[in-house]
Order: structure tokens, then sequence, then C-alpha cells
């Protein structure tokens, strides 16, 4: 059965919970779904069918009380065709050791499979990957989440997803960013799974990726795992997701969350630092997911930590939606507790021209007149290579080839600011800072 045909059976299935939901606002609707089903049985073109099908479900997404029950619809379809059929045991976690957990390559599709060891804070779901952690707050926990990262077709920071317009209701490992499972572990396994992973790594360093406003954990993980493999980390790669809402509509409810959230990312800070054997540990942090990680760096000189522990290598502040007084504040505090701090930033950054207008206050991820330069941060405008963003215009840390470059200079070749090609000095000899060449 074609994938068109599945999405419109699914949603002729709906169809009476639908018409409760929508009341006098249906009879279109459903007159279009049948009129789509006789088109269907007629065996028309599937291209024209697939077309009519999703102006009607777009349509669908307009109306507020449908928006729920066709994003669910839609979320099953585009689920890969093993999370919408497995499921992990729920319970407790089990006590047992794994195997060393590596990164494995698929000689036939050129894929990469990446595990990222995780600690979150939020609820927990349903067993499947796809719901296995919800956006509401929960207690601190741990595990590992499988991705995989397709490395043929794909463009450098490219986070692929099936498209409906390109008839991919289901995710194709060759094509796109899967979340292929998440298992939850105790903290004792976690860190001994993680030590031991370390260990048998080319190089004994982590990279912490810390996701932003909006952002849910089957996201965070995927960009987690494409970042370690578009910048060649050779270490092992660990996300820190905090509970977003991940709903446009709750930027308010994030703010609070993140400041919550502090405490237990200083505990996975911690651990990474101290616990798993590591030589560096490096961080990126994306947009509001800069506050805990900087309110964190504020008291990271009064941690007792082992003498054998890691030290911080890279810190990345990627376009950090924070009070930019706040952060020159901090910064004067955290100075000198890593090998580089970098910020990156952009005058062409709309959701932080949003937040500067919710706030009323400049964000340290501004460029332009408000650009943010502090003395032990490298300050590069990003603003030059901003030209093909997605969303608001708030992932360019990850969706443009040469920030990535950038950061791969810096993270894997310790490069300073004027080693790296792609930047040049700019500023006078009291505001200092580096752009991309044009």
């Amino acid at each position: 059965m074609s994938d068109t045909l599945r999405l419109l059976l699914a949603l002729l299935e709906l169809g009476p919970r639908l018409r409760d939901l929508l009341g006098d606002k249906w009879p279109p609707y459903g007159e279009e779904l049948l009129e789509l089903a006789s088109r269907a049985s007629r065996g028309e073109d599937p291209d024209k069918l697939r077309q009519a099908l999703d102006l009607l479900v777009v349509r669908l997404l307009a109306e507020p009380p449908a928006i729920e029950l066709v994003e669910r619809v839609m979320a099953d379809m585009a689920a890969p065709a093993a999370a919408r059929e497995t499921v992990t045991r729920r319970g407790r976690v089990t006590p047992t050791v794994p195997d060393i957990v590596q990164p494995s390559t698929d000689e036939a599709t050129g894929a990469v499979t990446i595990p990222v060891f995780y600690g979150t804070d939020r609820a927990r779901g349903d067993d499947t990957p796809a719901n296995y952690f919800r956006g509401e707050r929960g207690a601190l926990s741990f595990g590992v989440a499988e991705v995989s990262v397709p490395t043929r077709g794909r463009d450098l920071g490219e986070l692929t997803s099936p498209s409906w317009w390109r008839l991919e209701f289901s995710a194709n490992p060759e094509k796109h960013v899967i979340l292929k499972s998440v298992g939850a572990l105790g903290r004792d396994v976690f860190v001994t799974s993680l030590k031991d992973s370390l260990a048998a790594a080319d190089v004994h360093d982590a990279l912490i990726f810390v996701h932003g406003y909006n952002v849910t954990f089957v996201d965070a993980a995927r960009r987690a795992a494409q970042l370690a493999v578009d910048l060649k980390f050779a270490g092992r790669t660990l996300l820190y997701s905090w509970a977003s809402a991940a709903d446009t509509k709750k930027y308010t409810v994030d703010e609070s969350t993140i400041d919550w959230s502090r405490d237990h990312f200083e505990a996975f800070l911690q651990l990474a630092l101290g616990e798993i054997g590591a030589g560096k540990v490096h961080i990126i942090a994306h947009s509001m997911g800069n506050r805990a990680v900087i309110n964190t760096l504020e008291r990271v000189t009064s941690w007792q930590l082992p003498a054998v522990a890691a030290n911080l290598g890279q810190i990345i502040f990627a376009a950090p939606d924070i009070d930019r007084d706040r952060f020159i504040q901090l910064a004067a505090k955290f100075k000198g507790c890593a090998a580089r701090v970098t910020l990156y930033a952009s005058s062409r950054d709309v959701a932080l021209l949003a937040s500067k207008f919710v706030h009323g206050y400049p964000r340290a991820g501004e460029a332009g007149d408000a650009l943010t330069i502090v003395d032990g941060v490298d300050t590069i405008d990003a603003s030059l290579v901003d030209t093909s963003l997605i969303g608001l215009h708030h992932s360019y840390f990850g969706e443009k080839r040469s920030i990535l470059n950038d950061m791969f200079n810096l993270i894997a070749q310790q490069l300073a600011p004027d080693q790296r090609f792609d930047l040049q000095a700019a500023g006078d000899a009291l505001r200092k800072y580096w752009s991309y060449r044009a």
C-alpha cells in the first residue's frame, strides 16, 4: 500500500472524531475526503492525488481543534516502521552493564549510527522512541539514544526528515537523520557504559550539546548526532536535554524551565568532568540552552572535582538567548575556566530580535551595534553566512557549512581565530572581534 493511500485511509478513519471536533466546519472537509477516496479508487495519477491530499492536511492543521489529532497521524506516518512496531520495556532500569556502546557504519547505505549518551529532566512518555520523553518536567535521568545519520547525499549541517511533498512518509536511513532507539540506564550503569565507550574511542574527549527553545527530545538527539558526524568528532557525544515544551507559544514556559533545570545540568557536567575518564569536555550550547551553561560556569571554579578530572576544552555559545549585560557579568566570573570560549552572533537572527522585543534589552547572540565583546571570549559575527536558514533564522549554527567548518577547526584542530581561514579580524584595539570573509 502506498504512503499516500495509507494517509488517506487514516484520515477517513478519523472522520468521526474530526467531525465532533470541528462541528459546523467539518462538512467541506468530509466531502473532500470522500472525493479523494473516490479519485483514489479510480486510479488517479498519484502525484495529483498527493498534492490534493497535502493541501487538505495543511488546511486541517490550520483548524485549532484538529491540530493535535492530525499532527499525531502525521507523526505516526513519519516514524520509521521499526519505531511504530517495536517498544522498549518500561519499569525499573536494568542493573546489568551493557556491551561497549560504540558508533557503527552500515557499509551498504553509508549511514552512521551514533550513540548519544543523554541526561534529561524531561518527564517519561510511552515506550516508543518518538514519545519516550515529553515536554513536561521530570526527574534527572540517564540513558543512550541511538541515532542514524546518512553520510551520502546529505548536505553538511542538514537535519533531514521525511517530506510530505516528496511522498516521504517513512524515514529512510539513506536520506534521513533517524532516532532509532532510546534506552534508560541507572546512573551508575550510565557512567560505566560511557566510561567504557570513551576508553574505546579514538579520542578520549566528550562533546556535550545543549539545545535551545522549542525543541523536542527527538530533535535534540538527532541534532547532537548530526553535529558529531559533521564535526567528525572522534570522541563520544553527550546530550543534555532540558524539558523544553517544544511549542512556539510557550516561550515563557521554556524560560522558566531552563532556570529550573540549571542544577540538573550542573550535576550532568560534573559527572562528565569527574567520572567518565574524559581528557577534555567540550560544550556546544544553542539559543536558550546557553542560560543553563553560562549560569553553571559561574560556579565551576568552586567545584571540588577529583584530581583526575577532565578539563573544559572548547565552550561554544551559539546564538545565545540571554541578556547581553547578564552575559558580560557572568563572563567575568568564568574567565579562564576553559581552553577557549567562543560566541557566534548574528544581526539576522529573527528569534533573538523577537526575544529582544519581549525583554527590552539586547541579547548576547545579537550582532550589529549590540555585538557582545568581552575579555576572554572570542566573538564571531556570523551574519554574512546566515543566508539559508530554517525556522526563525535561529539554527544557523548547525545549518551552515562555513559555521560547521569553523567549529571543526576550533574543536578538532584547536585553532585560534587568527589561524582559521574563514575568519578575519574586525573592530579596533578596544573592541576586537572576528567576522567571516565576504
